[in-house]
């Protein structure tokens, strides 16, 4: 097969993954909200894309992901559509160079939703996606809601599997609400009109105001030394799906890859790192066995009950850093060390 149909073109490529950057380093910010800016893309997809996208914000009031009769509200989403590569045949005798469309393929469904979502259906399917072999196919819809309740639009996908899952930051120093990000890679898609009837409630779902600060994360062993967390990261994870090398279009008879998780970074006071420094002793320097650990990482409602958790399994330290001291400066005493570690697995519990 050509190359030109495996893969989008070089300028698609290059467009996505400068998309994926500013998406990454949004969440990492704490900025998921950006993610509604499209004037603020517009410098890399271009005004008229902007414009399109300016004004479907501006008729829609409510976003929700269907899924196994349940309307979960989503803070954002993109991509989901329909495309075919542009191919042009060799030049005639007459000069011209004759176009066609491509095969269609469907971009992958990007979306945000708040941590304390409470949906079961989502919840299994995260569940059954992170922690059982093979595909866990989903069939639904994106709804797209009107200022007058009732349904705008809605977009269908079929044979859909979970491909990337980032887990917010959590901070003490940020008190914005904690949003889950969640790549959809679709079989196939449908854009289809209104429906013409109301939203639905969501069912099942118990919607939970969990701020990023709202936090804490103990590691098996060093639940002390975890007390004055300031600040976990974003967890990542992601597998391969048979889609190319931007993650964007699926090949379906490519084979499923395994989930492969990035390093966990925490930031934590230098006064409390000594028994992170020992287990960097134990397991790195000395290579002693049975040095992974546990680690469970807890967001809580605001009556302190627990809304989510991410359970993370086959921990093991990597690197240290004590932040930079400059003699002189204001720096206040006793300063912050961040700490990376690797992950084996990821469990989400919502």
């Amino acid at each position: 097969m050509s190359k030109s149909k495996d893969h989008p073109s070089k300028n698609v490529e290059s467009g996505l993954s400068r998309r994926d950057l500013f998406r990454t380093a949004g969440l990492a910010a704490g900025g998921a909200v950006l993610l509604g800016l499209p004037k603020f893309v517009g410098g890399w997809a271009g005004d008229a894309e902007a414009a399109v996208d300016t004004r479907v914000y501006a008729g829609t009031t409510s976003l929700a992901l269907e899924l196994d009769g349940q309307s979960i509200p989503l803070f954002s989403v993109e991509g989901g559509h329909a495309v075919a590569d542009v191919i042009s045949e060799p030049v005639g005798p007459e000069g011209i160079a004759v176009k066609r469309p491509g095969a269609v393929r469907y971009e992958d469904l990007l979306v945000t939703l708040p941590m304390g979502t409470g949906s079961k259906a989502l919840g299994d399917w995260l569940t059954n996606s992170l922690s059982k072999p093979g595909p866990s196919a989903k069939n639904g819809a994106i709804i797209y809601g009107g200022p007058d309740g009732k349904e705008i639009k809605r977009l269908g996908f079929t044979g859909t599997l979970l491909s990337e899952v980032v887990v917010p930051q959590a901070s003490a120093a940020d008190t914005t609400q904690a949003m889950l990000f969640l790549r959809l890679t679709p079989q196939s898609t449908q854009l289809l009109g209104p429906s013409g009837g109301a939203l639905k409630a969501p069912l099942g779902a118990k919607q939970a105001n969990v701020l990023s600060s709202n936090f804490r994360l103990n590691v098996q062993g060093l639940e002390q030394a975890c007390g004055r967390i300031a600040k976990v990261h974003p967890l990542i994870t992601r597998r391969f799906t048979g889609s190319n090398s931007v993650g964007d279009f699926r090949q379906p008879k490519n084979p499923l890859g395994p989930w492969n998780c990035a390093n966990v970074s925490v930031i934590l006071p230098e006064a409390d790192a000594g028994p992170f420094y020992q287990w960097f002793d134990d397991l790195v320097v000395k290579a002693k066995p049975g040095g992974e650990r546990k680690g469970l990482l807890e967001w809580m409602d605001q009556s302190m009950k627990v809304a989510a958790s991410v359970q993370l399994d086959g921990l093991g330290i990597v690197r240290y850093a004590p932040e930079p001291v400059i003699l002189g400066s204001s720096q206040k005493a006793g300063g912050m060390v961040q700490v990376d570690l690797y992950c084996e697995t990821m469990k989400i519990n919502l």
